[in-house]
């Protein structure tokens, strides 16, 4: 019971575990967290809930009567006198049942409790903590063309393939530590373009990790521990995969194209990624408007002559700032976080084992997932110390009574012995 108490595994749930004392959240948790838990990996000092200090104290007070009752068990099975080994039993069966009380609350409470608590809590979105490589400048000449896309990322006039010198610091290519100057080395910038080191280049590389693992079968192709399905960047090269896929093959990798599947609808449901029609999506153009003056200083974002802070459609795209990023799955109207049917199949959500009827169960794609635990060793071994004093209390009062039967015979038969000596 000692180490059920100490131990984090009371709940135990995907990607973090909690006891009364301890909390643990191991690497690549799905995410958010619930109980506004610290993602970073590692074990802290358990939350502050009302219950779990409740359940706690009530662990502290069993363990303490058991170790008083466990005690006097052993005086009373030491004792030769009768009157003594009843009088220690008594003491010990009332303490123990004390303890057993006290480990059965807590075990009721606690996971009561917890799954109330737990229930709250927002579904996973999908979001797993992932390794970040240190990234440098994506684009060089500011030019709008991602380094990787872009033929001369300087611009030099000089291809990058024939540019010995592709940050024109005068330092020749092969003897710069830092091509593209942004401060970081080379061998750190997260721009691997051979990850297993083979020398055929990813792009050519029909298994980047060399992992035995076709591309087009592994589930992790960089054997970074997370899925595909939940990496950002799928071959760890430092590049968003959104940035190197082109799903509809229209020459426009996805990151930059409003309208991945080419059905002539904008992904996001209408939506503008590029305001102002420059070629640079809203999310890494400083300057959405095109009007000279930074979006972190622009107080109208938009350019319609209604300041930011007045204005319910900062981007004028015809949708109100309020669900201007809302997600419609089913694209009914209703935003999925107000919506009860997200694909329109009819099913509600809370019955529904695939939310987004994209044919993968949630609890496999984590996506808008329910969140399920399941119990740990502490609690179990709560529940076993239970039934260990339920049996020793059993014991004990069957021992009791047959001491306090020998002890009342021995009596009479003194009591006899007493009246024939007097007779005598």
């Amino acid at each position: 019971m000692i180490g059920a108490t100490s131990t984090s595994d009371w709940m135990v749930a995907e990607g973090w575990r909690e006891g009364l004392f301890m909390q643990c959240v191991s690497p690549g948790a799905p995410l958010p967290l619930p109980f506004d838990m610290d993602p970073t990996p590692g074990c802290s000092k358990a939350r502050s809930a009302s219950y779990l200090r409740g359940c706690a104290a009530l662990v502290i007070i069993g363990l303490i009567t058991d170790f008083f009752g466990t005690t006097l068990t052993c005086l009373g099975l030491k004792s030769t006198d009768p009157n003594k080994k009843y009088k220690y039993y008594r003491v010990s069966i009332y303490a123990l049942i004390l303890a057993a009380i006290a480990f059965l609350l807590a075990a009721i409470i606690y996971p009561v409790q917890f799954s109330k608590d737990l229930e709250d809590e927002p579904p996973y979105d999908g979001t797993v903590i992932q390794p970040h490589p240190v990234k440098g400048d994506q684009d060089f000449d500011n030019d709008g063309i991602l380094n990787h896309l872009d033929l001369d990322d300087d611009n030099d006039g000089i291809n990058d393939d024939e540019d010995p010198d592709d940050d024109n610091d005068g330092i020749p290519d092969d003897k710069d530590d830092d091509d593209d100057n942004d401060g970081i080395p080379d061998d750190k910038d997260g721009n691997q373009e051979d990850f297993d080191g083979d020398n055929i280049p990813n792009d050519q590389d029909d298994d980047d990790d060399n992992d035995g693992i076709p591309d087009d079968e592994d589930d992790d192709d960089d054997n970074d521990g997370v899925d595909d399905a939940f990496d950002n960047d799928d071959d760890n090269d430092g590049i968003d995969d959104e940035f190197e896929e082109d799903a509809d093959g229209d020459g426009i990798v996805d990151g930059l194209d409003g309208d991945d599947d080419g059905d002539g609808k904008p992904d996001d449901g209408g939506d503008d990624d590029d305001f102002d029609n420059d070629g640079v999506p809203d999310s890494l153009d400083n300057d959405d408007d095109n009007d000279g003056v930074p979006d972190s200083e622009d107080d109208d974002d938009d350019g319609d002559g209604i300041p930011d802070s007045e204005d319910n459609d900062d981007d004028n795209d015809g949708i109100p700032d309020d669900i201007d990023n809302e997600v419609d799955s089913d694209n009914d109207g209703v935003p999925d976080s107000a919506d009860n049917d997200d694909d329109g199949d009819g099913i509600p959500d809370d019955k529904d084992n695939d939310d987004d009827n994209d044919g993968i169960d949630d609890d496999d794609e984590l996506i808008g997932a329910r969140r399920v635990y399941s119990f740990g060793f502490g609690y179990g071994a709560t529940w076993g110390s239970i039934i260990l004093i339920f049996a020793s209390v059993v014991l004990l009062i069957c021992d009791r009574e047959s001491e306090e039967i020998f002890y009342k015979e021995r009596q009479v038969e003194e009591e006899e012995e007493e009246e024939d000596a007097g007779e005598v």
